[in-house]
């Protein structure tokens, strides 16, 4: 992270101009909140499918009248991006009072803030407070340490090989001012930029805390207390710093150069908007499964049923088949046991109707005797021959 240059960098939602960015910090490779959006810009993830940035970065997204939204940003704290995964963004939110710096007339940007909202829940893991009027003032009143974690350039040299899938975020720390600090840092003999028309709320950057540079635009200043993250500002407009140079050279504001942005709670309204835009999109896409859910339970349950009746029908037909086959079977058998009986029985009437021949003698008489049960007649004897 590196200071800013004693320019005003101040952007346009339409026009694709840098946008400010951090120098001289700390490595913040996992931070919860820090997100890079599509292309070379920053956010900070204010809940799952919120994401809280600066306007004039958004040129970089395809944003239609209705505010639907073309782009992406991956999951906070990334800092090799080659094959993560790309949360889709669908909403984007701009201030009606937002004003597109245009240098060339010295037009000031005023509330250079913005919210996206995603497709899917993104992991979030600690608590995001936006902090109200009273706590921003009792922040810079006490001189709480503020934070910022950005994934813009680091140092003059990333200029010609940006290398924006393998940027890490880095840190940096600074202290917050009020509207009325503002104007006396810039007070005689320092002179308050002449182009503005609107004091808005600050934080100071110097070498040794770290200053924004190129693509830090978006980056949330936050005071940490008790894991709860109060959000104080959107990252994006800066005077007096050094930006990266790409000479490697560095030129800061002796007294230290400094950012400004509105006060975050100026658009709670916006903020709310978002909310009730998810609540509404989570009430569809869990209308979306539930009928899905229900089909699927319907054709399941279709499905089941002409199983049941096909496996029924089957089971019937196999026993109605079993059951022809045992009679068929049994039919056959009675048959067989008919004609058996009937072959013994012709067999046997058979035996007995057989008639059988003896021979009788009466003394040399001889007569022959054919009967069933032949006899001899009275007075003949039967003969062994």
């Amino acid at each position: 992270m590196k200071k800013f240059i004693s320019i005003v960098f101040a952007f346009s939602l339409f026009a694709s101009t840098p946008s400010s960015a951090v120098e001289f910090g700390q490595d913040a490779t996992g931070d919860s909140n820090a997100v890079h959006i599509q292309g070379n810009t920053s956010g900070f993830l204010y809940s799952e499918r919120i994401i809280l940035t600066a306007a004039h970065v958004l040129n970089q997204l395809t944003i239609q009248p209705n505010g639907d939204t073309q782009g992406f940003v991956y999951a906070p704290g990334l800092a090799d991006k080659t094959n993560a995964k790309k949360y889709q963004i669908i909403k984007a939110i701009i201030p009606k009072t937002f004003v597109k710096s245009d240098p060339a007339r010295n037009v000031q940007p005023i509330d250079d803030f913005a919210i996206v909202i995603i497709n899917e829940d993104m992991p979030l893991k600690n608590k995001v407070v936006i902090a109200n009027e009273k706590q921003m003032r009792q922040f810079a009143q006490d001189k709480a340490k503020v934070e910022m974690v950005g994934y813009g350039l680091q140092s003059g040299a990333q200029r010609g090989a940006p290398q924006l899938s393998l940027r890490a975020p880095f840190k940096l720390k600074t202290l917050l001012y009020t509207p009325e600090m503002m104007k006396t840092f810039y007070a005689p003999p320092s002179t308050q930029p002449g182009f503005w028309t609107v004091v808005e709320w600050g934080a100071i950057h110097t070498q040794a805390t770290g200053s924004i540079c190129n693509g830090d635009s978006g980056s949330g200043l936050f005071v940490e207390e008790n894991n709860v993250r109060y959000y104080v500002g959107t990252a994006g407009n800066g005077l007096g710093i050094s930006n990266c140079r790409s000479d490697g050279s560095i030129k800061m504001d002796p007294k230290g150069g400094m950012s400004w942005f509105p006060a975050p709670h100026k658009f709670l309204d916006l903020i709310e908007s978002a909310e009730k835009f998810v609540t509404e999109e989570k009430k569809r896409e869990f209308a979306i499964a539930e009928e899905a859910r229900l089909a699927a339970e319907l054709k399941a349950k279709v499905e089941a049923e002409a199983k049941a009746k096909a496996e029924a029908e089957a089971k019937a037909k196999a026993e109605e088949e079993a059951k022809a086959k045992a009679e068929e079977e049994a039919n056959a058998k009675l048959e067989a046991e008919s004609r058996v009986k009937a072959e013994a029985e012709a067999k046997a009437r058979a035996a007995l109707s057989k008639k059988t021949t003896i021979t009788c003698v009466k003394g040399k008489k001889i007569k022959k005797v054919a009967a069933i049960n032949p006899k001899c007649p009275v007075g003949y004897k039967r003969s062994s021959r």
